[in-house]
């Protein structure tokens, strides 16, 4: 009974008891919805990385098309002799600097012209005519190329001269 009499004395009390507030349950869920809509905002997508491999070139070799001729006196103790000395370069370059390695060549294909002759002027007719001696200039041409038309160490070069090609060598 005495419960009853506070009840009828003060009815606000206990509605004021009652709407105290929202239910915890829904303050539960409006935070997950704000909390979530803060991840979304501020969290950047998820972005899927798909490796592409990288393009792989094959290393070709390449004769160039356009031949060395030189006609020249070669060193001999009788003080005559000729030579006609026509040759082509093979080297070797990545597919895609192709175009660089003949764009270098082009550039410098006086020097190369220039170079081979005055290698072949100091060679005697008897190197000229013996087989050890075309090994010796064929080498030391190959090094002679490679170290003017593509300079720098072996990881940087654009390409590499490889062998010469004879197209024509009489010594008479």
């Amino acid at each position: 009974m005495a419960d009853d009499k506070k009840k009828e004395a003060d009815p606000k009390a206990g509605e004021a008891k009652k709407k105290k507030g929202l239910p915890a349950i829904v303050l539960v869920v409006v935070g997950a919805v704000f909390g979530g809509a803060g991840v979304v905002v501020a969290v950047p997508p998820k972005v899927k990385q798909v490796h592409v491999p990288a393009p792989v070139f094959e290393v070709i070799e390449v004769t160039h098309p356009d031949a060395i001729k030189k006609t020249l006196n070669p060193q001999s103790a009788s003080g005559k002799g000729t030579a006609r000395v026509e040759f082509k370069f093979v080297y070797s370059v990545r597919e895609d600097r192709e175009h660089d390695a003949f764009e270098r060549i082009k550039a410098d294909w006086d020097e190369v012209n220039s170079k081979a002759l005055k290698m072949m002027k100091n060679r005697s007719i008897k190197d000229l005519q013996s087989e050890v001696g075309i090994t010796s200039l064929e080498k030391d041409l190959v090094d002679e190329f490679d170290r003017l038309l593509f300079p720098g160490k072996a990881e940087e070069k654009v390409a590499k001269v490889e062998r010469i090609v004879w197209v024509d060598l009489l010594v008479q």
